[in-house]
């Protein structure tokens, strides 16, 4: 029998090579766009905690800051279209939560919008503004819509536990925790 910090450690080694591949496409995406955000994004990083599966779909978190993501070590044994598309659609919460107001979500099953740094600081503020009164279904949709805008994939859920997914799969369904 495995203890636990043996099973973190494996998890990490399984989880490891497809944060980083997830996290590099980020960081030539932001590259690419000329956004000037990439440093933000290298700095993520991942941290596997067995604290993060407390409920049978939750196998991934992004802390508030989005610059450390959480994941279970049961994501270690996830099929691999739907390991990729939580940690796209954690990136999508990290990317957010490190540039409040400049990801515009508009509508479900839309790719978000980055806007220039440089754009109106008034409106900016605005817009950051509405950003922190948003609910919970529009913060995970927003998560969606960055993963979109970056990948060109839309994010979906599958099975019978609704895990994110890009095989297909339903848009997210509302009030999903």
């Amino acid at each position: 029998m495995r203890t636990a910090p043996e099973v973190e450690v494996i998890a990490a080694a399984v989880l490891q090579p497809h944060f980083d591949a997830v996290r590099d496409f980020w960081v030539e995406w932001h590259k690419a766009k000329g956004t000037g955000l990439e440093a933000s994004i290298e700095a993520v990083e991942l941290l596997v905690d067995p604290g993060i599966h407390d409920k049978e779909r939750h196998f991934m978190a992004t802390i508030d800051t989005g610059k450390r993501i959480y994941a279970a070590p049961e994501a270690a044994d996830l099929p691999t279209d739907s390991l990729v598309a939580m940690l796209c659609h954690e990136f999508g919460h990290a990317d957010d939560l490190q540039h409040p107001g400049l990801w515009l979500f508009k509508e479900r099953e839309r790719p978000a919008v980055l806007l220039d740094r440089d754009h109106d600081p008034k409106n900016l503020r605005r817009l950051e503004r509405r950003w922190l009164n948003r609910d919970t279904d529009v913060i995970e949709w927003t998560a969606d819509a960055i993963a979109y805008a970056v990948t060109g994939k839309k994010v979906g859920y599958c099975g019978p536990c609704l895990l994110q997914c890009f095989s297909g799969g339903e848009p997210r369904p509302e009030g999903l925790r």
